[in-house]
């Protein structure tokens, strides 16, 4: 069966994350909170309480095959400091946390920049990707300020699906939007577990991309994924169209 589609993930393969410095948002996140409950907080507190909320998410998406909502991990951080907010202040806090990326802004992997075009040109294109604090909606924007998007022709994010990778519904969803079936489809992306797994799964070929995160350190990230092998894997997007000809002449 040809291949007619491919699918990527998107952090750590089409867009490389920035250094954030941490202490910064923390403290801007405090005054937030502090200006809207009208009360004074410790950053031991309000560290304690983000702790929470990271755990709760990383729990939730290992186990329930899911990624909090920007709004559900605020809701948390804010039980813990059992500080209870009207609605519109808790929206207000929000919108910050998930558009606080526009400083420190992704930066498209240059590989994939060069390769896409050419991609798109034989191949449907998606994305299906797992979210953290920053949602569908603001990636989007990311890739239309970058001039990627029209290379797409479906965008899945967790936040939007209530799925994550590697549950069968993160990728069938996607291809049900495309048009193919499995074995039409391939999958590139950096992590075992949900991205490999995932797509083999459901049927699709697993292309495990190396030229962010090392092969490595995704091993030892991972390990949730032990045995899990990909299909292929490369370091660079520009090498998927000969790996994805080579498959169809049956090499």
């Amino acid at each position: 069966m040809s291949i007619k589609a491919i699918t990527f993930d998107f952090w750590a393969t089409l867009y490389t994350s920035n250094p954030v410095d941490r202490h910064r948002r923390l403290r801007e996140l405090q005054q937030m909170v502090e200006q809207r409950a009208g009360v004074s907080l410790t950053m031991e507190a309000v560290q304690a309480a983000v702790r929470v909320a990271r755990k709760t998410w990383t729990r939730v998406w290992m186990e329930e095959y899911r990624t909090l909502t920007t709004d559900e991990w605020l809701e948390i951080m804010l039980a813990e400091l059992h500080l209870p907010l009207p609605a519109a202040d808790r929206s207000e806090i929000q919108h910050r946390l998930a558009t606080s990326v526009y400083e420190d802004l992704p930066t498209l992997v240059p590989d994939a920049a060069e390769a896409l075009p050419q991609l798109a040109r034989t191949y449907r294109l998606a994305v299906i990707s797992d979210t953290g604090l920053t949602p569908g909606w603001v990636l989007r924007e990311l890739m239309a300020r970058d001039g990627i998007l029209p290379y797409f022709d479906h965008l899945t994010f967790s936040d939007e699906l209530g799925r994550s990778k590697p549950h069968p519904d993160a990728f069938l969803s996607t291809l049900r939007a495309l048009g193919v079936e499995p074995a039409e489809a391939v999958h590139v992306g950096d992590l075992l577990r949900t991205d490999i797994a995932g797509a083999k799964g459901v049927g699709m070929r697993g292309v495990q991309y190396t030229g962010v995160n090392q092969e490595e350190w995704v091993a030892a990230a991972d390990t949730p994924a032990q045995g899990v092998n990909p299909d292929a894997v490369i370091r660079r997007h520009t090498e998927l169209a000969r790996l994805l000809r080579q498959w169809e002449n049956g090499d």
